[in-house]
């Protein structure tokens, strides 16, 4: 039987970080430290063949690596399993995996089962960097007060939420504020990708700027954002780390806890006609504090 180590089961790394970042309050911005948790990607492979890449929390990835093997029944018991190593880098964390019967078993599996990409936070194994998305252009301002007005038009479009307090929803914005998508949807990333394709079938694909999301904003969902040309991206909830680092780099605003009348604005807030505190952009050099 597969006993998990102390070690393999809590970690030490580092699960928040402290960055400045501008808080809009009473219809004024000023510069605030933000807890932000951090956002890592775990590679699962077995039998040397990769089979997930999830942006999940540092900490018992080894746990989440037999979890997600048993929640997406390639496995049936811990026994089938064995764990070969467990690496974190700079890039990525990797937990690899064993199973009898070498590679071929493991397609086997795969084209039997399936790995499903679930509305959470999976990635399918191709890595997706910045360098992947063209930067966009800054041809596209907006206040604060235009935001919250948008918020609250788009509210009063959740049928399906009002009735049964279950769905996410996403609004797609043109330059000009009109609403072009609207979708609502169990899950986050599903509401996304209806909006996107709904504007590929309309023919507005191109005229994208800003992106409501009713949910918090991963990686996931900037990255999803980035392969069109919305300039911002705003959620009701919270963002992660590597949602501001993708953000930063693709040149998009990014707002997060967007609510009666308040936002936090992570990244590019030159679009609202607000400065940028310091530090301006997140990176190794730049001191922040880690919380365990």
């Amino acid at each position: 039987m597969t006993t998990l180590s102390a070690a393999s089961t809590s970690s030490p790394l580092r699960q928040m970080l402290t960055r400045t970042i501008l808080r809009y309050r009473e219809q004024k911005a000023h510069p605030s430290d933000d807890q932000i948790l951090i956002e890592h990607p775990l590679v699962i492979s077995i039998n040397g063949v990769p089979i997930a890449r999830l942006e999940c929390t540092p900490g018992n990835e080894v746990a989440l690596a037999f979890g997600f093997c048993i929640t997406e029944q390639l496995v049936t018991h811990p026994e089938q399993l064995s764990l070969l190593y467990h690496k974190t880098l700079p890039e990525e964390a990797e937990v690899a995996l064993a199973m009898k019967g070498g590679k071929d078993r493991v397609y086997q599996l795969l084209q039997n089962k399936g790995v499903r990409i679930s509305s959470s936070c999976y990635q399918n194994s191709s890595c997706m960097c910045s360098s992947d998305f063209a930067t966009v252009d800054n041809d596209f301002v907006l206040t604060p007060a235009q935001i919250h007005s948008l918020q609250k038009e788009s509210e009063a479009c959740q049928e399906l939420f009002r009735n049964t307090g279950a769905t996410h929803f996403c609004a797609l914005y043109d330059k000009h504020l009109s609403l072009i998508a609207y979708s609502e949807d169990v899950g986050r990333h599903n509401a996304l990708d209806k909006s996107i394709g709904q504007t590929m079938l309309s023919g507005y694909l191109a005229d994208i700027r800003l992106i409501l999301l009713s949910s918090r904003v991963s990686h996931e969902m900037v990255r999803k954002s980035a392969a069109v040309n919305a300039q911002v991206v705003a959620g009701f909830s919270a963002v992660t780390s590597s949602a501001i680092q993708l953000a930063e780099q693709t040149n998009r605003t990014l707002l997060g806890f967007v609510r009666n009348g308040r936002m936090n604005i992570y990244s590019h807030s030159e679009r609202l006609g607000l400065s940028s505190p310091e530090p301006h952009v997140m990176a190794d050099a730049l001191p922040v504090t880690y919380v365990s």
